[in-house]
């Protein structure tokens, strides 16, 4: 699964990706080591969406989708607190009322384990399939171990993980449960004053620089002939001879195949297929702390009691945070983030005198029932989807990538992809 020597085929096909994120560029890379000749169009420059602004975890423990009961029990707070975790703007309610009705299904307890079974075969592989891509790519000093930190203030705070920890250890998911003092060991530079216990799982990874990485993935499928065209997608339209079109702002193109991997654009080339699938936008904010040359952190450190995480990047402190639904084109709203400026800097002193060097809003591809949309069109073979990772962006891109590649290649399934397929809408 997770080897990707390059073996070329013969008769390579001819195959194009809309979406130039990580989960593109880290396709194009697995397409382009299996002989694939790979087109990858977007009309930004690679891995600068949404993906350039993540909190740069890889969460090989994520077992816990966004909706479960304690969620949905305190949605009515979030309809109601425009400063609250999560927003739902008015101007988006009617538009955005079905994907949350199916989002407060999924937050069912038994739809709850269920999902959480289908997430831990993608999530547990995740760290792999990006050590196998960068193994190609020369990208390995761009993802360091780390684990993944959650610290908690409170007792009620540490209780509200009882699902996520039940969670966990049903699927076998390496987690400690940690002391203040065993927290102050790993990161010595957070105020103590901060948290009271901490939930790491040592066995999750870290990138410092999502973007470097996304290229990293490019450049080395380029190095492989694959191309880049820097052209705004408008259409996609099935061939009687089993290929497919492309239409751009520049021109129209056909190709043996296509992967739909837009992130939160997909659904409208998922329409033009002629498929159905409930996508918004869990819109993230983050700020950047200018860097002062010395390492604060050695991880990200996610604070689930503010919604927020701080991140070590390659060019200061993040600061993320934010689940808004507004949809694409509403502007964006830096209130709530910049709020949380006087915590994060109580929180991690050594960033107090650090200017705030960026502000900066991503979409994330959100289904309602946290799972991305993995497989191949059920009305044209030849089309197959890889969005919809809502949090898990970075994460799954890799292992994204190997399962589209081995579909696209005529591969058997590794394990069982049901519980992806657009079909489930």
């Amino acid at each position: 699964m997770t080897d990707m020597a390059t073996h070329g085929t013969q008769g390579g096909r001819s195959i194009a990706i809309v979406g130039a994120g990580v989960v593109g560029a880290a396709t194009a890379l697995a397409l382009a080591a299996r002989g694939h000749a790979v087109t990858v169009m977007d009309r930004g420059e690679v891995g600068a969406g949404t993906s350039s602004g993540n909190a740069g975890a890889i969460v090989t423990g994520a077992v816990t989708p966004s909706a479960t009961p304690g969620v949905i029990r305190s949605i009515p707070s979030y309809l109601l607190d425009p400063n609250g975790a999560a927003v739902l703007r008015p101007a988006h309610f009617f538009r955005g009322l079905p994907w949350l009705l199916r989002f407060m299904a999924a937050g069912r307890p038994k739809r709850v384990a269920a999902i959480a079974a289908a997430l831990h075969p993608l999530v547990s592989n995740a760290l792999q399939a990006h050590l196998a891509l960068a193994a190609l790519s020369g990208a390995r000093d761009l993802i360091r171990p780390g684990g993944w930190l959650k610290l908690y203030a409170s007792a009620a705070g540490f209780s509200a993980s009882a699902l996520e920890r039940e969670l966990m250890a049903r699927h076998g998911v390496h987690f400690s449960i940690l002391k203040a003092a065993e927290v102050a060991e790993l990161e010595p530079r957070l105020n103590r004053n901060a948290y009271t216990r901490g939930l790491f799982q040592p066995d999750s990874g870290f990138v410092n620089y999502p973007r470097a990485l996304a290229q990293s993935y490019f450049e080395c499928a380029r190095q492989r002939q694959a191309q880049y065209l820097q052209e705004n997608v408008l259409a996609l339209r099935p061939l009687d001879t089993g290929g497919v079109s492309i239409t751009t702002d520049q021109a129209t193109r056909q190709f043996d195949a296509v992967v739909v991997a837009a992130g939160a654009w997909s659904k409208q080339f998922a329409a033009q297929i002629g498929d159905k699938v409930s996508l918004d936008t869990e819109r993230g904010y983050h700020l950047s702390f200018a860097s002062t040359g010395d390492a604060l952190l050695g991880r990200p450190v996610c604070f689930p009691e503010k919604q927020c995480v701080l991140s070590p990047m390659h060019d200061g402190i993040s600061l993320s945070s934010g689940d808004e639904l507004a949809g694409l084109d509403a502007p964006p709203d830096f209130r709530r983030i910049r709020a949380l400026i006087p915590f994060a800097r109580n929180a991690l002193p050594g960033i107090t005198g650090q200017a705030v060097q960026r502000e900066w809003m991503g979409y994330r591809p959100s289904t309602p029932d946290s799972l991305p949309v993995i497989g191949r069109s059920p009305r044209c073979a030849n089309v197959c989807y890889a969005f919809g990772h809502g949090h898990l962006g970075l994460t799954l891109s890799a292992l994204t990538a190997q399962l589209v590649a081995g579909m696209l290649s005529g591969d058997p399934e590794p394990f069982d992809l049901s519980a992806y397929r657009i079909a489930r809408f």
